[in-house]
């Protein structure tokens, strides 16, 4: 899956957004926060690669419970940010991220640990993310 915005729907770079990793699909699914968007709150694309722009990070804690009580997979962790492309991108000033229900449940730093609640730009490629 490369990018591929959903029939009827349309995404433009500086809508506000959320993303998450869609199992499913093998990719990322990119949804609308855009009070101008006609499809605000729809999954309106998705692509194998993402980059947005003041991003915060957030759980839903309810549906996390969910998952550990039931050992099944839901979506609980989403980015919120600004739409920037959905294209690839050198990550190679980026920290590396992750976000496991099973480990932490939060999005943490790969290599200190420490929780992420948002960041200036965040890269999202393969199963993984990258941030700065």
């Amino acid at each position: 899956m490369e990018f591929i915005i959903r029939d009827g729907m349309s995404l433009t770079p500086g809508e506000k957004v959320k993303v998450y990793f869609n199992i499913r699909k093998n990719g990322f699914s990119i949804v609308s926060l855009d009070k101008n968007n006609p499809n605000k709150g729809k999954v309106v694309a998705y692509a194998s690669n993402v980059i947005i722009k003041d991003a915060i990070f957030h759980l839903n804690l309810n549906t996390l419970a969910g998952i550990l009580e039931k050992q099944c997979k839901a979506v609980y962790a989403t980015v919120k940010g600004v739409f920037v492309a959905a294209a690839e991108m050198d990550n190679s000033s980026h920290r590396k991220g992750y976000c496991n229900p099973y480990k932490t449940g939060k999005f943490i730093d790969w290599e200190s640990g420490d929780e992420l609640k948002e960041a200036e730009e965040v890269y999202f490629y393969d199963k993984y993310f990258s941030y700065r």
